[in-house]
């Protein structure tokens, strides 16, 4: 009796653990379907020059995409993008829109608990920027009541701002449109916005019509970014960066940069 309950035990144990098992793979199978479909689905949102819409032919081009080619390449697969805004990139993620995560994402806390990260692919602060005749010199300057700081909405400059401000009111945007923070600024509907630094100012620099600036000398929250995957898709995650690390290693991670724009806030 004893040895056949012992067997009943081992055996239901055993059940156990291959279920445990089945669960587990099952969840951890991005990797596979992407081979198997053929196609690795990208969700992408503008922010220059990361990635950014071609207005003649409507592809996505700048750093971003080229890390992508290598990474179907690598795959031996076909990249089909999808557009997606900052508001709704993580929860497209999440929902299965897309395989992939492909933008600048900023890497933070609450967003790790929804998706899983990819090693960094680069990183930027935040500042403010105003008017090309403001005398703002700090964030004293336009932390004042009455006035207005511009956001993209759903993104870490929301976040960020909403904790930094105390007496400003923030102004989330709702866009597709590359920095719609300044935009926002630009179009006189805000007295300032807060953004990411480099990719901003990249972005007033090809559109010096929009007469704003940076406050100068004014950065703060360096944060990495990265791609994302769905949560728990560890094996898809872990061949993402092996992808990243050998573009590292070879030099084409930051011959890809380059050829758009030297851009890490941190140097």
């Amino acid at each position: 009796m004893r040895i056949g309950k012992l067997i009943g035990a081992v055996l239901m144990a055993t059940a156990a653990s291959a279920f445990a098992t089945s669960a587990m793979a099952a969840q951890d199978n991005m990797l596979a379907k992407v081979k198997e479909s053929g196609t690795l689905r990208v969700c992408t949102a503008a922010y220059a020059p990361w990635s950014v819409k071609n207005p003649i032919d409507n592809k996505w081009e700048g750093i971003v995409p080229d890390i992508v080619e290598e990474i179907g390449k690598a795959l031996q697969v076909k990249v089909e993008w999808v557009d997606t805004s900052w508001a709704t990139i993580v929860t497209s993620i999440q929902t299965g829109k897309c395989d992939l995560g492909g933008a600048a994402i900023w890497t933070a806390p609450q967003r790790a608990e929804v998706v899983s990260f990819t090693r960094p692919i680069g990183g930027d602060s935040m500042t403010i920027f105003v008017p090309n005749d403001s005398t703002a010199k700090s964030l004293a300057d336009v932390d004042v009541a009455g006035k207005n700081i511009a956001v993209a909405s759903g993104s870490a400059d929301e976040r960020v701002a909403k904790a930094l401000f105390k007496k400003a009111t923030v102004k989330p945007v709702v866009s597709d449109q590359p920095s719609p923070a300044v935009m926002e600024l630009a179009s006189g509907r805000a007295d300032a916005a807060s953004a990411a630094l480099l990719g901003t100012s990249y972005f007033i620099k090809k559109n010096p019509n929009l007469h704003v600036k940076p406050i100068a000398g004014l950065s703060y929250n360096y944060t990495p970014f990265a791609f994302a995957v769905p949560a728990k898709e560890y094996f898809f995650r872990d061949y993402i960066n092996i992808v990243l690390g050998n573009l590292d290693d070879s030099g084409k991670l930051k011959t890809i940069r380059d050829k758009w724009a030297s851009l890490d806030s941190k140097k």
